[in-house]
């Protein structure tokens, strides 16, 4: 293919001498400007989220009583959001609290029979077995009563954590249990979220990474916020291949948790070289780029090295010095070596 077009292009050429060797073909040139280097723009993509954004749930299994707050309403730090029925706690307290009256009761009599005992020990009376009977049974009794209290504290604990507290002030995002249910061990209630202190999680390539500074401006829904970097990551995706970087968005920012965030990243790379319209470009030989250069009102063919394209400009180097204009399009039309006339320049792109 490329041969026939190459042949093409010769015929079109001795056509064009043949019928009129005295008659130049017009055409278009570019300005070329040497410049030290050449500015990429990157744009990277992340999320929301916020610092803040927790699962709540029952640490014990029990049927919902009640739930103060549905989704999409503000909570406070320390205030209830659900309780689960606690019937069943506050019998067996009362049943603990039925068993430590009973021991305190024995304690009170086996501590009278101990003075009496003491007593009559004294009186030389043989009362020591007694005695050392007596004293055993208090020691029990006051370990049972230990007992006891442990149990009734542990019922307190479970009581208490019968209440779901908010653990910080937030919005409930979404209550995955209704009323009445029986909600198990660690089953999700609500999803609460923090709405001060959001931040901006982004997939930085390896590439890319000393071009972040301490702050960076980001895109959220329309609106630039700049950020603050809270971490550079820890290690690579292993999807994306990227650094998951944070950053910390203003505390004033109207952002949701999920929202797409977007970060352009702009280096400058040190290369000597011209930027050209695509269009100038053309295949040169063995997968190479060429352009046509204008000197003396001729064209020359010129190989090219393309480092960088942002879809309208190329950045290329070459020996382009001595060819202060270049073909800047409708390269179909010329070939190497005929004589043109320059009826339009096109200024230089300088970035």
């Amino acid at each position: 293919m490329k041969l026939l077009v190459l042949l093409l292009n010769v015929l079109w050429c001795s056509y064009v001498v043949a019928a009129d060797e005295k008659k130049s073909l017009p055409i278009a040139a570019y300005t070329l400007k040497l410049e030290p280097g050449y500015t990429q723009v990157r744009a990277v993509t992340g999320k929301v989220i916020k610092q803040h954004e927790a699962s709540l749930s029952f640490e014990f299994s029990g049927k919902v009583q009640s739930i103060h707050f549905d989704q999409g309403e503000w909570v406070d730090t320390g205030q209830v959001i659900a309780t689960q029925d606690t019937q069943l706690l506050e019998i067996e307290k009362l049943q603990l609290e039925a068993e430590k009256a009973k021991l305190y009761a024995q304690l009170k009599l086996a501590k009278i029979e101990q003075k009496r005992f003491e007593k009559l020990s004294k009186k030389n009376y043989s009362a020591a077995q007694q005695l050392d009977e007596v004293t055993t049974k208090i020691e029990v009794i006051t370990a049972e009563h230990a007992l006891l209290d442990a149990n009734l504290q542990s019922v307190a604990v479970r009581l208490k954590k019968a209440q779901l507290v908010a653990p910080f002030s937030g919005l409930i995002a979404q209550r995955h249990v209704h009323l009445g249910e029986i909600a198990s061990s660690g089953q999700a209630m609500v999803t609460l979220l923090e709405q001060n202190k959001s931040q901006v999680v982004l997939g930085v390539p390896m590439s890319l990474q000393h071009a972040i500074n301490d702050t960076m401006m980001v895109a959220v829904s329309q609106a630039q916020y700049r950020v603050k970097l809270l971490s550079r990551g820890a290690q690579v995706d292993s999807v994306s291949r990227t650094l998951m970087m944070r950053f910390e968005l203003p505390d004033d920012a109207p952002v949701y948790a999920g929202e797409l965030a977007r970060m352009v990243i702009t280096t400058f790379t040190e290369q000597p070289g011209f930027w050209i319209p695509l269009s100038a470009l053309t295949d040169g030989v063995r997968g190479t780029w060429q352009v046509y250069g204008v000197k003396d009102n001729t064209i020359n063919s010129i190989a090219v090295n393309v480092h960088y394209t942002d879809g309208e400009y190329a950045y290329v180097s070459g020996a382009l010095s001595e060819h202060p204009l270049i073909v800047a399009n409708g390269l179909h039309k010329v070939a190497a070596n005929i004589t043109v006339e320059v009826v339009q320049t096109l200024s230089s792109r300088s970035l």
